[in-house]
């Protein structure tokens, strides 16, 4: 199995249905070209929340607290104004604050971003607390992350202590 379906196979509440991104919006406005790997996980999770703490945005959503690219774009000014330590590391891996794609973030402001790189299998995960400077940076896709973060794996620095749950779920809201 994959992370993906790992990550499917969680105990769920609502509406576990396919989940529409505006794909070809989402690309245009924040001048990238998303992996197929990224668009899967967001086409099965976009919308959801695990553990009614970590919600993954969707691209196109009508609640701009929820879409990807609204939250991309604010993600954006506020690490360029605000947290300029992690501009050496963007730097290091070839980007900058303009580039980084906001997928997700939680109810304590902490944002999660996919750095993007050439190679499409190389797009590595960082994660930033809502006020403060630590961090976390994962070589790999959202999905093995947030899967590590969930089974206890991966420690982070950035998340409470009490997340995840011992029994993580997922609350799918596709049209979020």
């Amino acid at each position: 199995m994959t992370d993906l379906d790992l990550l499917a196979s969680l105990p769920y509440t609502g509406d576990n249905e396919p989940v529409l991104n505006d794909w070809a919006r989402a690309e245009k406005s924040l001048h990238t070209t998303f992996p197929p790997p990224f668009k899967k996980f967001l086409n099965t999770f976009g919308g959801a929340k695990f553990d009614d703490f970590l919600r993954v945005y969707r691209a196109g959503a009508d609640n701009e607290n929820a879409d990807l690219i609204a939250r991309t774009l604010a993600a954006r000014h506020t690490l360029t104004e605000t947290r300029p330590h992690l501009h050496r590391l963007l730097e290091d891996r070839g980007t900058s604050t303009a580039e980084v794609i906001r997928w997700g973030g939680t109810d304590n402001a902490d944002m999660l971003l996919l750095i993007p790189h050439p190679h499409p299998d190389r797009w590595a995960v960082l994660t930033v607390i809502g006020r403060g400077p630590e961090y976390d940076l994962y070589e790999g896709p959202p999905e093995s992350y947030l899967l590590g973060v969930l089974r206890g794996r991966l420690m982070s620095q950035v998340f409470p202590d009490d997340f995840p749950d011992e029994e993580p779920t997922v609350q799918y809201s596709p049209w979020i």
